[in-house]
């Protein structure tokens, strides 16, 4: 799918698609956004008029123009702080829209990608001949610019390719369940399921013998595989039991078994020192339905033979 097939199937509807909760946030948003902008550029105006009649006064008295209106560490400004400021409102736009959705939906959004794709880039290169120009252009550009929310949604629809906000977080933890049980090299499998144990076999945990005192720490994909076992036991993405979410962020652990307490679906995980993993399931059956639903059948993305 290209870019303007995305956006055929996003349009305007994206405003549409989020609650009434989430709208409102980001209407408080938009006025503040604007209400800044116009404020900086008033004040730039403003400033210079001030500077402006300051050098008048004091023309011919002294060399300092704005001797009244720097003193100390009290105000100090200049139409470049101003101008820094107002550039500066768009990044905190799209940021403050981002991290809430994020932090939401439990999304993984680029701040930076969003910026890149909706505010002109800065040029860096000042050895180009044509340089000058270039500033020039991007000085009127970021005057000029006013983001709209719905830019930003848009954005985060085609990010999405489409799906409900809601249903985003879960492709992206089962994505990542993906990745974390596959090698994309090969398209083959990094685990096996038996009966109610699921074999994780590869690099899925490593033992360190420290002073005597050994000392265990879960990898990465292994904390993926994790969330994605947290989720499957409560169907909730805040809601992560609290045994299961001490191995997600545990280093240096000190034994190599432990239970889910007070899980239903998932009962235990074992590490061994061939960096193997074992997780058991109360029954075959839920252990079959997490591999199908979180790991998959197959390797997408691999260099199948």
């Amino acid at each position: 799918m290209n870019l303007l097939q995305k956006f055929a199937g996003v349009t305007v509807t994206a405003d549409a698609r989020i609650t009434e909760a989430d709208r409102h946030f980001c209407q408080a948003h938009q006025a503040a956004y604007d209400n800044a902008k116009s404020c900086l550029q008033e004040l730039a105006f403003f400033w210079e008029d001030i500077l402006s009649q300051q050098t008048e006064l004091m023309h011919g008295i002294t060399e300092s123009s704005c001797l009244y209106l720097t003193s100390g560490d009290n105000l100090n400004l200049s139409k470049t702080d101003i101008q820094k400021q107002l550039f500066a409102i768009h990044g905190l736009f799209v940021g403050h829209l981002v991290s809430f959705f994020n932090k939401t939906y439990h999304l993984s959004l680029s701040i930076m990608d969003m910026e890149e794709k909706l505010i002109p880039q800065k040029p860096t290169d000042k050895w180009m001949d044509d340089y000058e120009d270039q500033v020039r252009e991007y000085t009127k550009a970021m005057q000029d610019l006013s983001l709209r929310y719905t830019d930003i949604l848009d954005q985060i629809f085609l990010y999405t390719d489409g799906r409900e906000l809601s249903e985003q977080a879960l492709h992206e933890l089962k994505e990542k369940c993906h990745e974390a049980a596959w090698k994309l090299s090969d398209g083959k499998a990094r685990f096996t399921q038996k009966k109610c144990i699921l074999t994780l076999n590869g690099c899925f945990c490593s033992f360190y013998d420290r002073y005597s005192c050994g000392c265990w720490e879960p990898a990465q994909s292994t904390s993926d595989i994790l969330k994605g076992i947290a989720h499957f036991e409560t169907g909730d993405f805040s809601n992560i039991p609290y045994s299961i979410n001490k191995l997600i962020k545990a280093n240096n652990l000190t034994y190599d078994f432990y239970e889910f307490g007070g899980c239903k679906k998932a009962l235990s995980l074992k590490m061994y020192k061939n960096h193997r993993v074992d997780i058991k399931f109360s029954t075959e059956s839920y252990a079959r339905q997490f591999v199908s639903e979180y790991l998959g059948d197959v390797c997408l993305g691999g260099e199948q033979d």
